[in-house]
């Protein structure tokens, strides 16, 4: 597992936001997402209404927790900065900082249902990366 595949993740779960600074995000994108229902149970702790990550915190772990606006990954936090559709693809650009850096990513993603979907950071098929909706 790469950083650069963390790193996409958490822009990747943005997609309805549309347009660069929108506030409204497809309601089925919000949640915790991980790779599988074992992760789920291994990386969140539910209360207080939704998800927070369970510590200590794995900081490699393929996880997010998607509010309306933010997405937090294990290790940071990140903002869409622009979205388009082309042939059923979201590709999204996004800025992610953690407590000492910004990066610039972008990803595609195609959303299969309501619980789960395929992520592709940088493009590339072969990192795609499956995701279901932990609490499904």
């Amino acid at each position: 597992m790469t950083i650069t595949r963390g790193l996409g993740l958490g822009a990747l779960l943005v997609v309805a936001c549309g347009h660069a600074g929108a506030t409204e995000m497809d309601g089925r994108l919000s949640g915790a997402w991980a790779t599988s229902q074992a992760d789920c149970q291994k990386l969140f702790v539910r209360g207080g209404g939704g998800y927070t990550f369970r510590q200590p915190v794995d900081q490699f772990a393929q996880a997010a927790i998607i509010t309306p606006g933010t997405v937090v990954l294990p290790n940071q936090t990140c903002q869409v900065t622009g979205a388009t559709q082309d042939n059923g693809l979201t590709k999204l650009e996004f800025q992610c900082k953690d407590s000492i850096s910004y990066t610039t990513q972008s990803v595609e993603i195609e959303v299969k249902s309501s619980s789960s979907m395929i992520y592709r950071p940088n493009g590339d098929k072969t990192l795609d990366t499956a995701l279901i909706k932990c609490g499904m």
